[in-house]
């Protein structure tokens, strides 16, 4: 049991570290190869950060650890929107910049996709396959998107040359600690759930589950919560909620869609029935937030807090002792 509670606290901070290196690394070489910086923040930035649930969704679904995946996807996107954005708000630095609704939009279609491929139980590889082409899509529509607002605001960004050489060694080094991180924490966090959930009265994939919606979902969220305190700390608004839209898209959309092609993917009822819906609600939440603001407020922050609260008790109430059943 002590190696996977160190295993996973390892793993926890090897992300935390890797995972900055790594989007730091990924940003600048795209800056320097002359990539805007809204699309660097829409696409490059939400990719960088999702990062730790890609490696840890292929590590699991190759190791048979089936139900962590899934959990990891959706517990995560709560995360993202409601401690970790609510962060931002809080702080006052979450401007919604033009055409981000439509971004929101788009993520909350991309969740309720995922959620109605759930239904029977199974992400199969059927089901990945359309969740990449719609991850295709989405890539699609903002590139054109951004390469349209260049043309009608004429910019004309100069980019800071930096060695590329240099970058490309961080960014693989950023990789392969983020890599080792997820596989620690996926070793630690299965572990824990084998040897204690399991023993509480949990199914095998009941506990893989209960694990990937709390441990495993804060701890791959990390870079999403380094660059909120990043955009707080610089005072940069427009990167919070941009950042947290691509990244939920990304994760129910292309790190779902890649697990599934390795294996299927089991959801549990609590799934089915709590964290899917629940995952729904915070993003149809922060999507009517966005509606017609130029910037989310402190009480729409204190709501996601609350929210995540709420949320969390239902984890306790439905995986805990005298647990409560779903159908």
């Amino acid at each position: 049991m002590i190696e996977f509670i160190l295993a996973s606290i390892v793993g926890l901070l090897l992300i935390a570290k890797a995972g900055d290196v790594f989007v730091d690394s990924a940003c600048r070489v795209a800056r320097s190869i002359g990539v805007p910086q809204a699309t660097i923040a829409l696409t490059l930035v939400a990719f960088a950060t999702s990062a730790p649930e890609f490696f840890t969704a292929i590590i699991a679904a190759g190791a048979g650890n089936t139900g962590i995946p899934y959990g990891d996807v959706v517990g995560s996107n709560i995360v993202n929107i409601t401690p970790i954005l609510a962060l931002a708000v809080v702080f006052g630095m979450a401007r919604v910049d033009r055409g981000q609704l439509g971004e929101g939009v788009i993520m909350l279609a991309v969740g309720g996709t995922l959620a109605a491929m759930a239904l029977n139980g199974v992400i199969g590889p059927i089901e990945g396959l359309l969740l990449l082409a719609i991850f295709v899509l989405f890539l699609r529509f903002v590139v054109k998107r951004e390469r349209m607002r260049r043309k009608s605001t004429k910019q004309n960004t100069t980019y800071k040359q930096e060695r590329l050489s240099k970058l490309l060694l961080l960014f693989v080094i950023g990789t392969a600690g983020v890599i080792v991180g997820s596989w620690l924490l996926i070793f630690g966090g299965a572990g824990i759930a084998r040897t204690v959930l399991v023993a509480a009265g949990l199914t095998l994939i009941e506990a893989e589950a209960a694990v990937g919606f709390t441990i495993i979902a804060i701890g791959t969220s990390i870079p999403e919560l380094a660059t909120i305190v990043i955009s707080i700390r610089k005072k940069l608004p427009e990167i919070s909620v941009g950042t947290i839209v691509g990244s939920c898209t990304f994760n129910a959309a292309f790190i779902t869609g890649c697990a599934a092609l390795i294996r299927p993917l089991a959801v549990d009822s609590q799934a089915l029935w709590f964290s899917t819906p629940m995952m729904l609600a915070v993003m149809a939440l922060l999507v009517g937030f966005m509606w017609g603001r130029r910037r989310l407020t402190r009480g729409q922050g204190i709501a996601l807090f609350v929210f995540y609260a709420a949320y969390l008790a239902g984890l306790v109430f439905l995986y805990g002792p005298g647990r409560g059943t779903l159908p």
